[in-house]
């Protein structure tokens, strides 16, 4: 136990904590920040956002048709026709080309505009563009929430609200019809037969996801870091020649090995823990018991499970990828005599095992998973949880295996 206790401390020194923690300060305002404020951006603007925060305030983490139709989108729509037809009446824009409300502006913007010679046609463009930005309050001075509030976009974030809860079956019809993955062909029937009723943020699992996947890059390299060094140093010094002495010598590549993994789960979980936090204090907690499964504007999450255990599956899928990084990190130092043939291995290494947290990690569970969509083809369920406990279990047989070798090795 004094030796495990000894080798965590040689791990744990003062300078590689504040390298971490310089790192971690840089990680969160060049990365983390910037997600999490485009996170709470998206509560009041995006495709409809603040539609569905009201939504999910007012009737939970489902929608029964009973509760659609007290939201009554087409009413909020017509009340938005009657402030666009009331802008119209007032600017003369609209009255010079015989426009009288907002059913003649549409059929206006429409028009086919082929048998137009260019003069005409730049014309054109800049006629409907100037009447766009009357309809939505368009000025120098407009801030991004006032613009998200002017009639023509809350009508056509209506819209995309309607297209979600109201006119999806076309949508899932034609994935079930024609898509040739079929994990994603028995998931759009299954949200066709719940209605796609689940009020979770249309946003939250794609930004989350992407939000863990820079901590799931930054611990995997931050357990290479952490553990690299140590055997490195060991065989500079010479001091694995002594250790190999004697039985008890022998035995230390195995208290090495534990003390990697030990810190590896401890370093990744203190950054999730510290990640985590402020986005779940942005807001994401409230949906922490919402189911995910849902399709939302071209983004589809394929189980029906909640929010709080997606957070949870992605946590663990950054410790096992964590604990591999180690592993691996283990192995290679094991066989570099000073720092410069440690880095030249397991640099390449870092990258790789950085590459698999990046892909699998962001958007997980979600249709639009690389890992998911383009090796797997949409076959298997969920591989990219099946990849992160894969580079794992390797590197921790292959850890396991270079320990029970070196027991028996001749240093002669």
């Amino acid at each position: 136990m004094r030796m495990f206790a000894y080798e965590l401390k040689k791990l744990w020194n003062l300078r590689v904590l504040a390298l971490f923690a310089a790192l971690a300060v840089l990680t969160w305002f060049a990365f983390l920040s910037e997600a999490l404020s485009s996170y709470d951006s998206l509560t009041t603007h995006g495709i409809y956002g603040s539609y569905q925060k009201e939504m999910f305030e007012r009737y939970g983490g489902t929608l029964e048709p009973e509760e659609l139709a007290d939201y009554d989108i087409p009413g909020k729509k017509a009340a938005i026709f009657s402030e666009l037809d009331a802008i119209i009446a007032g600017e003369t824009i609209f009255a010079e080309h015989h426009i009288r409300n907002y059913a003649e502006f549409q059929a206006f913007a429409d028009t086919d505009f082929s048998s137009l010679n260019e003069t005409e046609r730049k014309s054109f463009y800049d006629t409907t563009s100037q009447m766009r930005n009357k309809l939505d309050r368009s000025s120098s001075t407009q801030t991004l929430d006032e613009w998200y509030a002017s009639p023509l976009m809350r009508l056509q974030t209506l819209a995309v609200l309607e297209r979600t809860y109201v006119d999806y079956e076309s949508s899932l019809r034609s994935y079930i019809d024609r898509d040739s993955r079929p994990v994603v062909v028995r998931t759009a029937e299954n949200i066709l037969h719940m209605r796609n009723a689940n009020l979770v943020r249309y946003d939250l699992c794609r930004e989350f996801s992407l939000y863990a996947a820079v901590v799931g890059v930054f611990s995997a390299v931050a357990v290479i870091v952490l553990v690299a060094p140590l055997l490195t140093t060991d065989r500079m010094q010479k001091v694995n020649l002594i250790q190999y002495s004697s039985a008890v010598g022998r035995r230390i590549l195995g208290v090495q090995l534990a003390a990697t993994a030990v810190s590896a789960l401890v370093l990744s979980f203190l950054l999730i823990v510290a990640a985590y936090t402020p986005f779940l204090l942005a807001g994401a907690s409230d949906y922490w018991n919402a189911p995910i499964l849902s399709f939302t504007s071209g983004h589809m999450q394929l189980y029906n499970i909640t929010f709080g255990q997606y957070a949870f599956l992605l946590a663990g899928m950054i410790v096992v990828l964590s604990v591999g990084a180690g592993c691996f990190a283990f192995i290679l130092a094991r066989f570099s005599t000073n720092v410069v043939t440690m880095l030249i291995k397991t640099v390449p290494v870092g990258i790789a095992v950085a590459g698999i947290g990046a892909l699998s990690v962001n958007m997980a569970l979600s249709y639009n998973n690389v890992v998911f969509s383009a090796i797997f083809r949409g076959k298997w369920d969920a591989p990219e949880v099946l990849l992160c406990a894969f580079v794992a279990a390797a590197g921790m047989i292959g850890a396991s295996v270079v320990v029970r070798r070196e027991k028996g090795a001749d240093v002669s």
